[in-house]
């Protein structure tokens, strides 16, 4: 997410390829069904390490995701994580607001397609 805030501030896209992907750990998915109190994720890569039943992370919105930035979430957690798109968006296509689970030890990448509504898939 980092790049695309670069170039659009007028770096050259080459000048970017130094600056590396952020990447925050041992995060707690947070809240209880709900997309309104799910930990916002705002970093290129988020692995959580506890997840509560039902607990969730929400996606970023366009305030800190680009268009194309691509969102890696793992969750090591010992549940399965809700993700959530920003408010309004959805993910694949789906229900507004509505969450994907992520199964504990699975990695997921979404990718931002409208500023809101992402795309994902979940590795084997």
């Amino acid at each position: 997410m980092i790049k695309q805030r670069l170039m659009g501030s007028g770096f050259a896209p080459l000048q970017t390829n130094s600056v590396g992907e952020t990447v925050t750990t041992s995060l707690t998915g947070a809240g209880t069904s709900s997309q309104a109190n799910a930990l916002a994720i705002v970093d290129d890569i988020n692995i959580f390490t506890t997840v509560a039943s039902n607990s969730g992370a929400r996606l970023p919105d366009a305030t800190y995701a680009s268009l194309g930035d691509k969102i890696t979430v793992v969750n090591y957690g010992a549940n399965a994580l809700l993700v959530y798109p920003p408010t309004g968006g959805r993910i694949n296509n789906g229900s507004v607001n509505a969450s994907v689970s992520i199964a504990a030890n699975k990695t997921a990448v979404f990718i931002n397609l409208t500023g809101i509504d992402y795309a994902f898939n979940i590795s084997a």
